[in-house]
């Protein structure tokens, strides 16, 4: 599924709710530059890299580009249905500011990159024209502080000097003091002050420039600190001080700032719903109703329930973040939407595992018993041999066709798609062949190029991480949901059940009857009162409920059981269901990642968190 800007804020609730129920999230990125071919990065020998050198040389890449596209796949197992049920997501990402902030971002692009992304049908304009915006933590926190420092002066902007050459300004300056002095004296409850203050013939449409503007805040700032001014379009108006109204100016300033900022922050709630104890308190979901405008009370109160649902859910369960050879994506991730990238390898695996304590990395899962990158299967095999398995099942929502009609090659969302289907297959085989010998490694294509891309460019698209599929693999199918009934079938259902249950009501008498067997042998007096055997139990309970007439509220409750059966354990077949994340099985696959061309081709982040 398809989402941008416009239709973001729509879709950003049942976002939240697919991460929140799923049992995993997979993602994928798209990006403008790649770290191995930065031009002005340190040279290095024909050795390979350590991997706090593939880190160094990550870290810079991340500085310096930014992320175009990002994919996610929510993926659920459906007890029901005893299939996984995937929902992708394809969303472009802006590096640009609607809202009006206090800096700016430097945007840079890799020629190679973009050829490449431009061969397999990307379009760089997207991200621009409809791209969900974004800020990260950092920035946030930046804006804020910014924000902060200007509206209580803890910056002021120099004074501007004059001198006598400057006489037009200072004849300016001279007829706005006059004005001032002669406007306090009155009982008009502001001064507007224009170009022509002060002039005997003003003009029609009163006019001031920035300049003017300065000027006059300087002016009231040193001299007539009793007063203060407040910039307008075509004026600046003088008021007379008041604490209170200051006071309350600011509180509004400051709350239209932090509107500003969580309108801006865009695709970072997405972040913070898969961090742990990620900040998405204040992405309200009434913040959609305001967007659209559309939503009526009855509804805004439903999202606000089901908007809450998911928060608790959320709190109480983290989804495990999965990725593919995703060493170069978890770095750009972080630094994209939290801010500076620790400075050492070790910081940012500790930072990493703060954010997500359990990630999987599927290129490991793939080979785990690999040492070398020419004999690791890519992408592409993984996906056309895992393919072949009968299990797990797994289908993709129906709301999310998209992948089923469509090729979308070097597409976050597709590979995120192809990245949860592999994720479950491989846990699935592995999971049910742990004690037994291992499978040989999948056989590497021989055609692995990419059309019109040098064979070079894809190695160095391979060992930074962003691993592809160039050709069609078979994609798990769009489930068939059940076919909806027209108004007048449901017309005919409802009138049927409501006949059934008109006949099937049973009265008083009959309730009796069929409780108790010696209720055949009661009669009933004229006025109708039920009459039960004295050593029934009924009658007996009944003699209980009449000495404690009245006192029903100090009753102890029992929960009445009757009827009551064990749920049917199901027999699970084996490969049905990947090891659950409690289990032994992710100790050894879980927190770590396959770095291919590195001295240690591995990176165990940190222990598997139950």
């Amino acid at each position: 599924m398809d989402v941008d800007a416009a239709t973001f804020p729509h879709h950003l609730l049942a976002i939240f709710i697919h991460i929140s129920e799923a049992d995993f999230v997979s993602f994928d990125l798209e990006l403008s530059g790649i770290p191995s071919r930065i031009q002005d990065k340190p040279a290095h020998g024909p050795a390979r890299f350590t991997m706090e050198e593939r880190y160094a040389e990550t870290k810079m890449g991340a500085d310096r580009y930014q992320i175009l596209q990002v994919g996610i796949t929510c993926a659920r197992f459906d007890y029901l249905a005893n299939t996984y049920v995937l929902r992708p997501y394809n969303i472009n990402i802006s590096p640009l500011f609607d809202e009006r902030i206090d800096f700016e971002r430097e945007i840079k692009f890799q020629s190679g990159a973009c050829t490449f992304l431009l061969n397999n049908g990307f379009d760089l304009g997207a991200p621009f024209a409809t791209g969900v915006q974004y800020l990260s933590r950092e920035e946030a926190e930046r804006a804020k502080r910014m924000a902060w420092d200007r509206l209580e002066n803890k910056n002021p902007i120099p004074d501007l000097q004059l001198n006598s050459a400057d006489v037009e300004s200072l004849d300016f300056m001279r007829r706005v003091r006059q004005a001032i002095e002669k406007w306090k004296s009155s009982t008009s409850p502001s001064l507007d002050i224009t170009t022509h203050t002060g002039l005997s013939t003003p003009p029609v449409i009163p006019v001031i420039t920035r300049f003017e503007k300065r000027l006059v805040h300087q002016l009231v700032r040193a001299e007539f600190p009793e007063l203060v001014s407040i910039g307008r379009g075509e004026c600046i108006r003088i008021l007379h001080l008041d604490p209170v109204r200051e006071a309350d100016n600011m509180r509004r300033i400051k709350n239209r700032v932090k509107e500003s900022i969580v309108r801006q922050t865009g695709f970072r709630w997405i972040f913070e719903a898969l961090v742990k104890g990620g900040d998405i308190n204040r992405a309200d979901p009434l913040y959609v109703a305001r967007t659209t405008g559309t939503i009526v009370t009855a509804d805004a109160h439903d999202i606000r329930d089901r908007y809450d649902r998911a928060i608790e859910r959320l709190k109480i369960k983290q989804p495990v973040l999965v990725g593919h050879n995703m060493f170069t994506d978890i770095v750009y991730f972080y630094r994209t939407f939290v801010g500076q990238l620790p400075d050492t390898l070790q910081g940012f695996q500790d930072a990493i595992h703060e954010l997500f304590p359990n990630i999987i990395d599927t290129k490991y899962l793939a080979t785990h018993a690999e040492g070398d990158l020419n004999a690791s299967p890519t992408l592409q095999d993984i996906a056309e041999n895992s393919s072949l398995q009968p299990l797990p099942h797994i289908v993709t929502h129906a709301d999310h066709p998209k992948y089923q009609e469509t090729e979308a090659f070097h597409e976050a969302g597709y590979d995120s798609l192809l990245t949860a289907t592999i994720m479950i297959r491989l846990a699935a085989k592995l999971g049910a062949e742990r004690g037994e010998q291992v499978p040989a490694p999948l056989p590497s294509r021989s055609s692995n190029k990419t059309k019109g891309v040098l064979a070079e460019d894809v190695q160095d698209f391979l060992k930074d991480g962003r691993e592809k599929v160039d050709l069609p693999v078979p994609l798990p199918p769009v489930e068939q949901p059940q076919p909806k009934k027209t108004k007048k079938q449901r017309a005919k259902a409802r009138k049927k059940e409501a006949r059934q249950q008109r006949f099937e009501t049973k009265n008083l008498f009959d309730t009796l009857k069929a409780l108790s067997p010696d209720a055949e042998s009661s009669s009933t007096e004229d006025d109708g009162e039920v009459k039960l055997p004295e050593d029934s139990e009924l009658a007996k309970w009944d003699e209980q409920v009449q000495d404690v007439a009245g006192s029903w509220e100090n009753d102890v409750y029992v929960q009445d059981k009757t009827g009551w059966v064990p749920l049917e354990q199901v027999k699970r077949q084996p490969m049905e269901l990947i090891p659950a994340f409690d289990s032994e099985f992710w100790n050894e696959f879980g927190n770590t990642l396959r770095v291919f061309g590195t001295q240690e081709a591995v990176l165990k982040i940190a222990d598997w968190e139950v």
